[in-house]
């Protein structure tokens, strides 16, 4: 009997000191991660339990990509009830802009990165991993498959992909009617092709001489590796002599190459280099689709460089690592990134969504010929520093000013070929 009262008594006290002890708090999953479509409150008109505090947001795009994308916020901050600041940075002044915002300890709540920045900036602990983002956004599984580079690192991912903007080539088909207006598909035809160029074309202003019959942005090393591309994929044997050959072909070409200065063009059509084409003044071109656009017009024809797919331009965006405002940055990022704001992307800015059920749509249908395919041969320099992610950027900037060079004359096809090793 007495044993029997001991047990009783242990129950009771083992009861009190349960009602007693605090509740712990959640700290695993939030509420926005918890509903089922993914959304707060907040986004579907209702009120959230926590007010949203404002955050900055730093962009790098082009004039009237950067109306659309305002444009877009306006609407979600209509919606959430709070302010979402953007500041728009040249994109070549970019990377050294947020370098100089960390060093000093002013970075932005969000960064719109480019996706070959994202292993540097993560190694260095700048960047909140994305599994601890405090509302749910798409998942890798929901993206196009990544090229070029990726937003993960050190099997972690860092960021949340937002457009692409893939290679192309445009060209007269006029100036290619031994291949019934068709690019060449092999070696022996671009070298007919190359014999064909009249020394003596005239300009459109009279001056006689040699006359640029190529078209490239300036400064631009990932068109550069799409061209050489475009030539390797008609040659056989080994990479490196075909790089070599194709490295070859651009340095003949160099006094007939035009290089356009992609940086001041407005808007995403048409371009210079696009132009240029239809004008008869150039016989072919590289350039991003959001600048050329995906159609053929009864002047010029256009095509994806899909062998050198991993030479597209991946934008995505990160979290600063040191942000008190998690929760408010992941809500804005689902918010771009889900299938409302991505279904016009492409209208908008030319640039290709990378969500891939906006495909299942016919509107986005002529698009799916320029989607990257994974299993597409990388091109030269597509990796340049692939076997260390970290210093990509830096190898970017390096094989930049080397181009730059070589079309000044100041280096040959054999010293650029060094910078396109990894």
């Amino acid at each position: 009997m007495k044993r029997k009262n001991h047990f009783v008594l242990f129950g009771i006290l083992l009861l009190a000191l349960i009602n007693l002890s605090p509740s712990l708090p959640e700290t695993s999953i939030s509420r926005s991660q918890r509903e089922p479509d993914g959304e707060s409150a907040a986004l579907r008109g209702g009120k959230s339990e926590q007010p949203l505090r404002e955050i900055e947001v730093y962009t790098m795009m082009g004039t009237e990509e950067f109306k659309a994308l305002q444009a877009v916020n306006e609407e979600y901050q209509r919606r959430a009830g709070t302010v979402v600041t953007l500041v728009n940075i040249a994109p070549e002044q970019a990377y050294k802009t947020y370098r100089t915002a960390y060093a000093s300890g002013r970075e932005p709540d969000v960064l719109m990165l480019d996706g070959s920045w994202v292993a540097d900036l993560a190694s260095e602990g700048r960047l909140l991993p994305a599994d601890l983002y405090e509302t749910g956004v798409t998942s890798a599984a929901d993206s196009l498959p990544l090229p070029a580079a990726s937003v993960e690192w050190n099997g972690y991912r860092w960021a949340v992909p937002l457009d692409l903007d893939p290679y192309g080539a445009v060209w007269s088909p006029e100036r290619f009617t031994g291949e019934s207006g068709r690019l060449p598909a092999d070696d022996k035809s671009w070298q007919s092709w190359e014999k064909g160029l009249s020394e003596e074309k005239a300009s459109p202003d009279g001056i006689a001489g040699p006359q640029p019959i190529l078209g490239l942005p300036s400064g631009d090393v990932r068109a550069f590796a799409a061209l050489l591309a475009l030539w390797e994929s008609a040659l056989q044997g080994e990479e490196g002599p075909r790089i070599e050959r194709a490295l070859q072909r651009a340095e003949a070409l160099r006094g007939r190459t035009y290089l356009n200065d992609a940086s001041v063009t407005e808007g995403h059509l048409p371009s210079e280099l696009r132009a240029k084409v239809e004008s008869g003044e150039l016989d072919l071109a590289v350039d991003r689709l959001s600048r050329l656009g995906a159609e053929d017009s009864p002047e010029s024809r256009v095509v994806p460089l899909t062998s050198a797919a991993h030479t597209a331009v991946l934008r995505c965006f990160g979290i600063s690592a040191n942000t008190e405002h998690a929760r408010e940055a992941s809500l804005w990022i689902a918010y771009l990134a889900g299938h409302e704001a991505q279904s016009g992307w492409y209208a908008a800015t030319g640039r290709l969504p990378v969500l891939r059920s906006v495909y299942d749509g016919s509107a986005s249908a002529e698009l799916l010929r320029w989607l990257p395919n994974p299993a597409a041969e990388r091109s030269a320099g597509a990796e340049a520093g692939a076997a260390n992610p970290k210093k990509a950027p830096a190898r970017e900037i390096a094989w930049s000013r080397s181009l730059d060079r070589f079309y000044e004359g100041k280096l040959g096809a054999g010293q650029l070929a060094a910078y396109l090793q990894p």
